[in-house]
């Protein structure tokens, strides 16, 4: 399916962004967070690839839905039980960090099941695949960002809470299940990026987080 060109320019102008800002990870981690102070350059960084990340998300879904032919709106309206929920759970940034971590580990699981599925559904040329790939390496570059932080904020503490358990398909979904799981995960993934995002966007606006850690 051809896909629009507005779609396409904007699609590819969101994985040129993201490419630069992954490529600059080494310099923020290293001297220059030294300069600005390393726990705050850490969550500036997390924020700005957390925000990405969420525009990403949106055009993502936006292809996945395009991409599934007759009915396509309607698989996005469809509970599905085993998609982990968009929500931070915890009190305090050790646990509320953790969790995020924990739940984008999930997450990734989730959309390496999608990609697979749709590697035998789609036309090896659709833009979706590859940006289904690459999702699932800006999910790894964000938890261990996040990571960072958490590290920085309590260098003495595990940054890992306890292991969730992966995710192990139950049963074997025909085309239309697989396509109801993917739109679930998918939105899942941004609706959780989002919360993320003001999760940080709290921790830099109160400021005290990293006061004691520059």
């Amino acid at each position: 399916m051809r896909m629009a060109p507005q779609l396409t320019w904007r699609s590819l102008t969101l994985a040129l962004l993201c490419v630069v800002l992954l490529r600059a990870e080494g310099s923020l981690a290293g001297g220059g967070c030294r300069a600005r102070g390393k726990c705050s350059c850490l969550l500036h960084k997390s924020t700005h690839l957390t925000r990405l990340m969420a525009k990403q998300a949106e055009d993502l879904l936006t292809t996945y839905i395009a991409s599934q032919g007759d009915f396509s709106d309607l698989f996005c309206k469809l509970p599905v039980s085993d998609v982990p929920r968009a929500e931070i759970v915890g009190q305090g940034t050790l646990e509320r960090l953790r969790s995020v971590c924990a739940t984008l580990g999930l997450f990734r699981h989730h959309v390496v099941v999608v990609t697979e599925e749709q590697e035998n559904l789609q036309d090896p040329e659709n833009p979706l695949l590859a940006r289904l790939q690459g999702t699932q390496t800006y999910i790894t570059n964000l938890a261990a960002s996040i990571a960072a932080v958490l590290q920085t904020l309590h260098p003495n503490e595990p940054t890992e809470a306890a292991a969730p358990h992966p995710y192990a398909p139950g049963h074997a979904r025909n085309v239309f299940q697989q396509k109801i799981y993917g739109c679930a995960v998918l939105t899942g993934h941004r609706d959780f990026l989002l919360h993320v995002l003001l999760e940080l966007k709290d921790l830099r606006a109160n400021g005290h987080a990293c006061m004691s850690r520059t």
